[in-house]
Parts: C-alpha cells; structure tokens; sequence
C-alpha cells in the first residue's frame, strides 16, 4: 500500500479531514499510531547518537496492544540494534502491518496514518520511503490554542499535563515554522482548516485530485460513523467529530480579553491565504 500522512498542531482538524479522507473506498485509516513520536526523539542530536534496540521493540508492542493489533510483525524483528534510518524503516513495516489489521480482506490501495507530531519527523520518513505523501493541515492559531489549553486542561492525564496558553502558543508556532518550510516542496500538500469547513466538498476535492484519487459524492455521507472507528473512547475532546455539522469552534471567544490580546500579541505571522483553495497559488 502506498502510504500517506497527515500532520499539523494538535487541535487543527486533523480528526475532521481523516474520517472524511477515510471514507474513500480506497483509502484504509486508523486511530493515531504515535509509531514515530513515542519511538523517536524530536531532538536532531539526541537522534543523531540514539541506539534503537529492545526498549523500542518494547514500545512497539504496547503500541500494537493499544491498538488490539497482533505483535506477531514485532516478534519477527531480527536485529535488535539499529540506526535511525534503519529504525525509520522498520516502524513503515510495523505500519503496513497495523494497516493490513484494519483493512478488509480487498486491500485499498492506500493506506493514511494521522498522528499530528509525526510533522516533526517528515524528513526522516522521506529518507526511507521518498514517495511518501504528506497533507498538512493549517488552523488559526487563535482557535488552536484556546481549544489545546482546553482540551488539556479537561484530560491532562492523556496529555502528559495540561497546557497553558504560553506553552499551546509554543506548540502552534512551532508547527507553522515546520509546516511552512514544505510549502511548495514535493509530496506535501496543504489543507487550511477554515477551507475544509466552508467549503468541504471543494476543499476535499482539490485535495484528493493532488493525490491522484478520483472525488467520491458520498464522502460526506457518513465521516462521522467513520470517525467512530478512529477515535479512542478516552479522546473525550475529540467528540465534535461524531457529529455530521461542519462548524468552527467558539473557544477564543470564550477566552478573557486579556488573555485574547496575550495569544494575538505571541503568535508568528502566517498568510493563510497563501494556502487558500480560492488562492491562484494554493500551496499544494
């Protein structure tokens, strides 16, 4: 199966867009893997002098049990030490392996992995697998950060702690730094969050056509039962996406107005029309 994933900030939609791009016959998704963010550091030195051996084959398994996948790929790892790169490659096997768990007994012919802090480790995949695909979803950061300090605070066990308006302004910069450098660059496509809920059939349509699939009328039938399928029973702030209304969110506004004008003041300029599907240039 060809291998497609989709990345952004927590809290950008990341949900919406897969259980939509899910409900094409010939695509096969699943809940978050976390494969690469709970395997790899996002520290390029820290990366650079890693040893990958048991303890990461260990991981491994409690990711398959999480996600009620047989270990039996995990148990066949021969070599117990490997570089980065070689460890990049072993987790696409592990993933072709959860994929054909879900799939149906027709194979789809492509496979979407969606775990947003796997947009740290792009490069590293492409050096591996260089005709992977990759779709970057972009929200306001107003609304990502209100619903991340949100989210947090309500489920903070699921998010190693809760996080403060300074620490989710840190995590949406950061993102848009990274996701703005693949602007324009090969196998990386880009969906403006706003775009997907005014405009969805259009928005998924274009998507899809970059990705060489034809568009299919009936995705917006049921991506809300699809995402039934993909989301954890604890992921209780992912709830929205049960629901067949395209709406934005409220949380900004909910906000006190000095902590509005703290968020504005402390975000990274980004033109989001640059990314637009009504833009000549949308960025894909």
């Amino acid at each position: 199966m060809k291998r497609i994933f989709l990345v952004g900030c927590p809290r950008s939609g990341t949900t919406l867009l897969q259980s939509i791009l899910a409900s094409h016959p010939d695509i096969i998704s699943f809940p978050e893997t976390h494969l690469f963010s709970k395997t790899i550091s996002i520290n390029s030195l820290v990366r650079f002098f890693t040893i990958y051996g048991e303890k990461h084959i260990d991981t491994l398994r409690e990711i398959c049990k999480d996600l009620g996948v047989s270990d039996n790929s995990v148990s066949n790892i021969k070599t117990p030490v490997f570089s980065t790169k070689g460890w990049i490659a072993v987790l696409l096997d592990q993933l072709d392996a959860i994929a054909n768990h879900f799939s149906p007994k027709e194979l789809p012919g492509y496979l979407l992995e969606k775990t947003p802090r796997h947009l740290h480790f792009i490069n590293e995949i492409q050096s591996v697998a260089p005709e992977a695909q990759f779709i970057h979803i972009i929200r306001k950061g107003e609304d990502v950060v209100a619903s991340l300090h949100q989210a947090t605070s309500n489920s903070p066990e699921h998010w190693e702690g809760s996080r403060s308006l300074k620490k989710s302004v840190f995590w949406w910069n950061r993102s848009i730094r990274i996701s703005s450098g693949y602007i324009g660059k090969r196998n990386q496509h880009f969906v403006l969050y706003q775009d997907l809920i005014d405009h969805p059939e259009k928005t998924v349509s274009t998507l899809l056509e970059k990705l060489n699939f034809s568009y299919s009328d009936d995705l917006f039938d049921s991506f809300n039962e699809t995402a039934e399928s993909l989301i954890n029973k604890e992921e209780t702030w992912k709830a929205k996406n049960y629901s067949s209304e395209l709406s934005t969110s409220q949380k900004f506004e909910q906000l006190t107005s000095d902590e509005q004008n703290y968020v504005k003041r402390s975000l990274i300029s980004f033109d989001y029309s640059g990314i637009s599907i009504n833009a000549a240039d949308n960025g894909y």
